[in-house]
């Protein structure tokens, strides 16, 4: 049995066209920074990476969607769409609204741990 699963899930995941070759790049998450060690202009340049990261995760989760759109669309009866692609799409959404909030939350404590560290 176990057999047959992993063979099915092999030819499940070869059937996943072009999200898996990469047409949707995830972005990197840029650095933390501890903001009572930084200076005024690394922390702004801190700032325009979150910025940055944070635009390229929203392109990153529309390009997922748009694939995702296109795929159902192109099914048919003969080849119906697989469910797993989309379980697929949105654990990659997720993973990505999740690195997003992490990543603001650490700015915003930055931010925090700056003015702490120059008050005025």
């Amino acid at each position: 049995m176990f057999k047959k699963f992993t063979l099915a899930m092999i030819l499940a995941c070869a059937s996943v066209p072009a999200m898996a070759q990469g047409a949707c790049n995830a972005p990197k998450a840029p650095a933390a920074v501890d903001g009572s060690k930084v200076t005024v202009d690394q922390l702004k340049a801190a700032i325009a990476d979150v910025k940055a990261f944070i635009d390229a995760s929203d392109t990153y989760q529309t390009c997922i969607g748009n694939d995702l759109t296109q795929q159902k669309a192109a099914a048919t009866p003969d080849k119906p769409f697989n469910p797993a692609i989309e379980a697929a799409a949105m654990a990659k959404v997720n993973d990505n609204q999740a690195q997003k909030e992490k990543v603001g939350a650490a700015i915003n404590s930055a931010i925090g741990e700056y003015k702490k560290a120059h008050p005025g």
